[in-house]
Order: structure tokens, then C-alpha cells, then sequence
């Protein structure tokens, strides 16, 4: 342990720990926008002579056989020419000694005829699948990209035309170098909704003040309900109690107008607090007027009336008519049920493949065994067996894509979240989802080389055995 922090590693080390701290502290974290398909780049990077756009997705895939491409020349390379060469050390020791201890592991449990089919499926599943665990935790996956403005259009039947409508997102900035930047602290709030809540804001005011008022008047009522009923009868003074009876009116409307103008401010400030707290996290304030400044005026609907921008300009003040996103250059390619999908059915198929290999077409016979039918009163439960295997290998497409779809999503957002919450320490989490891409790679892999060995065992091994012995 001693010897490994030893030289530059600790100053490595503490380099990086000093620009995480950095960055936390003078980037505001984002939380990605978060939806379960790959998202579309936009207009104009499509897949060469077709219309179909690429998905950050894709782009992610196609990097993992880039990576793989490059490892195999890197591995091709470093490998003796014979068994006298003494191998290189380093990394490519360390897979050596990962490859033989993974071929040993395959072969205790499907050794024989088909060991080499089963280990190479195995083993290109495994790299596969552990390259795109793993490229989460390469900083600025799925949070660098676009910044996109997240509208949608929508046809209107009734007028016939197509409007801009706005959905959930972010607030952004100009940050270094001209920059856009999406701001996490700031959830977009439409001018529109602004000015609602001002003039929400605004009614509730004038209620707490006409409240206040009421009240103020029901007691000052009693009060002098209670002093008639006291002074009945008390004809001493009676001159003098005329002119403090004139004084006490005065008084009820002063305590009146002071009660209300304070009922009426504090229901008021609480918006204007709310705002200005906005305004101090950087986001956006003042979009539209509000109803208690120097200005309004209660006829001018331009506010809300001002057509929402389809692509406005990052830099312009149109910008902040509508929500943004990061739209990510390169998202994980295992978060996408298309990615999983296909190696599902890649591995399903393969399955199939090395059962027919070694046993024929008699392996059908598996899912439609039809033979003890009218031979057996027990042929109906062959039958329903078979129709059962049937349906189980088509649940296997399930279950392998949805569990490696559902735990790598799910440690894509434990991701975004932690290092929202805790962006200078969010390491543990990262670490955690070291191991968590490993071992699905891992069990999808082994999964898929189990069932290819199971495949290849005749399911009536034992009769033709006893049949065997009675010849």
C-alpha cells in the first residue's frame, strides 16, 4: 500500500481530488434530463443515406466496438509469437490472468465438443456488456451535449395549425467562453405561470387585508357594545365622556388601516421572498411584471400572449421563454431497452444454434414433443412440458434484457442524484457501480453460456441409454 502511493501518485491523487472540489464548487450540478428511450440528436446527424436519426445511444454502442476493436490489436500484439517468449507485463498480464481464470470457469461448467462456441460467446458477451457498464463512470457521459430547448409542436384539430408547446426542464446561463450551460438550482417556470402566481399572489393580499379589516370591525363593534352596556346609567361626567366617545372614533379607523396595510404586506412579501430566493440562485426574475410594480398595467397580456420559440438562441432573451435539457452526445448504451434487447435476442438465438449444432433437428423435439402423445396416457404432459419450454425461452429475452436494463438505469440516476447532492465526495457510488456493472456483465454472460451447455444435453439421454444397454 505504502509503495503504491509512493512517487506521483499521491500528488495524482490529490490533484484530482483538488479539481473535483473545484469543479463542485464553482459549477452548479445538473441533473440530466432523465426518460427511458435514447434520445435523438439533433436535426442532421443521421446514419448515413437514410433518414433514421442516430441516438446517443448508438453513438455509445459504436464506441464500445471501437474500444473493442483497438483492445483486440493492442492484445494481438502484445501476445508471444511462442511459448519461449516471456510475455510483456502490465495490463496485458492482468487480462491473461483474468482470460485463463474465465476459461477455467467455463470449462468446469460446459466442457466438451462445444467448449469454443460457448467460451467465445461468452466471453465477447462479457466484454461487451462490461465496456458499457462501465462507460458511466466516465466523466461527462450522459451530462455533456446539446443544450436543447424541450418543446414540442402539437397540432391543433380545431384551428388547424401547429402550436409550441412547452414540457419540463431547466433554466441556463452563459457560462466560459460563450458557454450555455443548463442551471440545475432553477426549474423553468413559463412567463405565463410567473404571472399567475403573481397575480395569485397579488388576490390573496387584498383577501388577508379585507380579512383584516372584518375582523378589526367585528371587535371594534363589540367594543363599544361592551362600553354602552358598561356606562349605562353613569349620568357623572356626562359632557366629558361625549368628547372621549369623539376621540375613540378616530382611533378604530387608524388601528384599522394599520392592521390591514400589515396583513396585506406580509401575504405579499412571502411572494416577493419567494422570488428574490430565485433571484439569488441566478435564475430568472422579472420575465414578467408584476402586478404590485411601478409599470403594470392589467390590460397587457404580451407576456402571455408572445408566441413561444420552437429554436430560439441559447444567447438571446428568448431563451428564457422556454425549458432546456442536456441533450447528452453519448448516453450509456445499456440504458436503452434497444441495446439490451438485441443481445437478448442475440443470446436466445445463439442458444437455439448450439442445440441444433449438437443434436440436430431431433432438438425441436424439446418444445414440440408430439411422440408419447398416443403412445402414453402421460403424452399430454409431454406436451404441455414441451410448450412450456417453449414459453420459457421466450421469457429469457425478458429477463435478460430487463435485468440489465433495470439495474444499469437505475445506477445511471443513483449517479446523477449523488453527485447532484454531493458533488465533491460522490466516489462510493462510483465504486459501488464499478462492481454493479462487473457483475451483470458477468451474470448476463454466464447466464447465456448455462443455457447454451443445457442445450446441448439430449432431454432423452436416458432412454437412449437404457436402450443402449438392452442391445
Amino acid at each position: 500500500m505504502n509503495s503504491f502511493w509512493n512517487g506521483k501518485r499521491r500528488y495524482v491523487a490529490l490533484l484530482l481530488f483538488l479539481a473535483g472540489v473545484f469543479v463542485a464548487l464553482e459549477v452548479p450540478p445538473v441533473i440530466p434530463f432523465i426518460q427511458l428511450p435514447g434520445e435523438n440528436l439533433p436535426a442532421g446527424y443521421n446514419i448515413p443515406f437514410t433518414d433514421i436519426r442516430i441516438t446517443n445511444t448508438l453513438v455509445a454502442a459504436v464506441i464500445v466496438w471501437l474500444l473493442l476493436l483497438l483492445f483486440l490489436v493492442y492484445i494481438a500484439r502484445r501476445r508471444p509469437s511462442d511459448g519461449s517468449e516471456v510475455p510483456p507485463g502490465g495490463f496485458y498480464n492482468m487480462f491473461e490472468a483474468l482470460y485463463e481464470g474465465l476459461m477455467g470457469f467455463i470449462g468446469g461448467i460446459a466442457g466438451g465438443p462445444h467448449f469454443r462456441l460457448i467460451f467465445n460467446m461468452f466471453m465477447t458477451i462479457f466484454l461487451i456488456v462490461l465496456l458499457s457498464n462501465w462507460m458511466s463512470l466516465v466523466p461527462g457521459i450522459d451530462t455533456v451535449g446539446f443544450i436543447h430547448p424541450h418543446v414540442k409542436e402539437k397540432y391543433d384539430v380545431e384551428k388547424d395549425e401547429y402550436k409550441v408547446i412547452t414540457t419540463d426542464g431547466f433554466e441556463i446561463y452563459q457560462g466560459f467562453l460563450g458557454i450555455s450551460y443548463v442551471n440545475g438550482q432553477c426549474n423553468w417556470i413559463s412567463p405565463a405561470d410567473e404571472a399567475a402566481a403573481d397575480a395569485t399572489a397579488l388576490a390573496a393580499a387584498e383577501a388577508a387585508r379585507a380579512a383584516a379589516e372584518q375582523d378589526l370591525l367585528v371587535e371594534a363593534a363589540y367594543d363599544r357594545y361592551k362600553a354602552a352596556h358598561d356606562g349605562h346609567g353613569d349620568d357623572a361626567g356626562g359632557e366629558s365622556s361625549g368628547d372621549a366617545h369623539a376621540e375613540d372614533d378616530h382611533a378604530p379607523a387608524v388601528a384599522e388601516s394599520d392592521a390591514a396595510a400589515a396583513a396585506y404586506d406580509e401575504v405579499l412579501a412571502a411572494r416577493v421572498a419567494e422570488k428574490q430566493a430565485r433571484a439569488d440562485r441566478g435564475c430568472y426574475t422579472g420575465v414578467a411584471v408584476s402586478p404590485w410594480q411601478d409599470g403594470y398595467i392589467a390590460a397587457d397580456d404580451k407576456a402571455k400572449k408572445a408566441p413561444i420559440p420552437l429554436h430560439p438562441d441559447p444567447s438571446s432573451d428568448e431563451a428564457k421563454r422556454v425549458p432546456w435539457v442536456v441533450l447528452p452526445w453519448v448516453r450509456v448504451a445499456s440504458t436503452d431497452l434497444n441495446m439490451t434487447l438485441t443481445l437478448a435476442i442475440i443470446a436466445v438465438v445463439m442458444v437455439q444454434y448450439v442445440g441444433v449444432k449438437a443434436l440436430g433437428i431431433g432438438y425441436f423435439t424439446k418444445f414440440f414433443n408430439f411422440a408419447t402423445l398416443f403412445k402414453s396416457p402421460l403424452g399430454g404432459i409431454d406436451v404441455a412440458v414441451g410448450l412450456l419450454e417453449l414459453i420459457g425461452d421466450f421469457a429469457k429475452i425478458l429477463s435478460f434484457s430487463f435485468r440489465l436494463l433495470g439495474a444499469m438505469f437505475a445506477g445511471a440516476i443513483l449517479l446523477f442524484v449523488m453527485s447532484f447532492l454531493v458533488p465533491i465526495l460522490p466516489w462510493p457510488f462510483f465504486i459501488l457501480e464499478f462492481f454493479v456493472g462487473a457483475i451483470q456483465a458477468l451474470v448476463f454472460a454466464l447466464l447465456t453460456a448455462i443455457f447454451m451447455q443445457l442445450a446441448t444435453i439430449s432431454h432423452h439421454h436416458d432412454d437412449d441409454h437404457d436402450h443402449a444397454e438392452a442391445h
